[in-house]
């Protein structure tokens, strides 16, 4: 198996990796080991989508319990003992461009001291104002949609209400449902996972999420939210 690496400080697995016989390569790989938490596999699926994924915590940032340590995931893969799970992404297009997110989309206030108007149609067409909404995928729930809910979800895709005036409660969507955004006065923003794109949302113009056709291959996703690893704090 050919297995390129993203992250930092991936030397000692690295070594770990040519012991075990696999060949390290620097394109076309099978498997990218994301090396680090949350951030790096976002950033990893973003710049090679679809390629088959196995997150690890960074020893330097994480004790892990013994499910997860890296000797242990890597034999596991190589005895083909390691389930390979596909999550899905949500997407939007924007500037003639259609871009997929993993973990969510966020449309907000491009100027904190002034809140949008917007609406959801035709879902609610009623003038909404606050910092914006969150567009998240079951993955992505459990980041910034749980903390504006505290709810998470496992199917479909979820609409989050960012500080608007009126209370809204958030909508889950079913897989083959699309919501629209349309902004109606003030500046906007659109980003996405933990990309440093970002994007103007002009008044008037409108944007449509639904779920991609995309899906993120990834082996043993739960090291990255096991309760029995310690993360370290720096």
């Amino acid at each position: 198996m050919k297995i390129m690496f993203v992250g930092k400080n991936t030397g000692e697995i690295e070594n770990l990796v040519r012991r075990l016989n696999f060949q390290i390569v620097s394109a076309n790989p099978n498997l990218i080991i994301s090396y680090g938490g949350d951030g790096t596999l976002l950033s990893c699926e973003r710049k090679y989508p679809g390629i088959p994924k196995l997150p690890i915590r960074n020893s330097k940032i994480c004790k892990k319990c013994p499910k997860h340590e890296e000797k242990v995931l890597l034999k596991t893969l190589l005895e083909k003992n390691l389930p390979l799970q596909e999550y899905v992404k949500l997407e939007t297009t924007i500037e003639n461009q259609t871009i997929t997110a993993l973990n969510d989309f966020v449309i907000r206030n491009k100027e904190a001291v002034h809140a949008i108007r917007f609406q959801i149609p035709p879902i609610n067409s009623k003038l909404l104002i606050g910092d914006g909404i969150i567009l998240s995928t079951p993955w992505g729930s459990t980041g910034y949609f749980k903390s504006i809910t505290q709810q998470t979800f496992f199917k479909g895709f979820g609409l989050a209400f960012n500080n608007t005036i009126e209370k809204i409660d958030p909508i889950i969507f079913k897989a083959n449902e699309e919501v629209t955004f349309k902004l109606i006065r003030g500046h906007g923003g659109l980003t996405y996972d933990n990309s440093h794109s970002h994007y103007a949302i002009k008044e008037g113009s409108e944007l449509n999420f639904k779920l991609s056709s995309q899906k993120a291959k990834i082996y043993e996703a739960s090291s990255l939210r096991c309760p029995n690893c310690q993360v370290i704090r720096g």
